[in-house]
């Protein structure tokens, strides 16, 4: 057995590593939370706008086609994906994935001890 699996638990986990994981588990329920509450009262989109809107007339698209070429459109639709992101049930999902993100990268900090300045203390004195 190594050295590290007889000492306390509480001493395996440096004071940095308690809270990035302590924040990563607080990012996470928060951010699940704050997803289900968007959701939950997101309005229902409007089908009007889906079926009449300008970007879905094909005299839209053809213009825009004319003027900036293929690239143009695909960056049209590009923009209008990522708009369509922070409105309604879609903003309640990137703010799960994000807050899912942030924790994972808490989380991951934790684990490789990357803000630990013990760790970085050992290092220099093994040299």
């Amino acid at each position: 057995m190594s050295s590290r699996d007889n000492q306390d638990p509480r001493e395996q986990y440096s004071p940095w590593q308690i809270r990035l994981y302590l924040a990563s588990i607080v990012i996470l329920v928060a951010g699940l939370i704050g997803a289900a509450i968007i959701y939950a009262t997101a309005p229902a989109e409007d089908n009007a706008e889906l079926v009449y809107g300008i970007n879905n007339d094909p005299r839209y698209i053809a213009e825009l086609q004319r003027i900036g070429g293929t690239a143009e459109v695909a960056m049209a639709e590009l923009h209008q994906w990522f708009n369509g992101l922070w409105h309604g049930k879609p903003l309640a999902y990137t703010v799960a994935v994000l807050c899912a993100a942030l924790a994972g990268l808490c989380f991951w900090a934790a684990h490789t001890r990357l803000f630990d300045p013990t760790q970085e203390q050992s290092d220099d004195q093994d040299s």
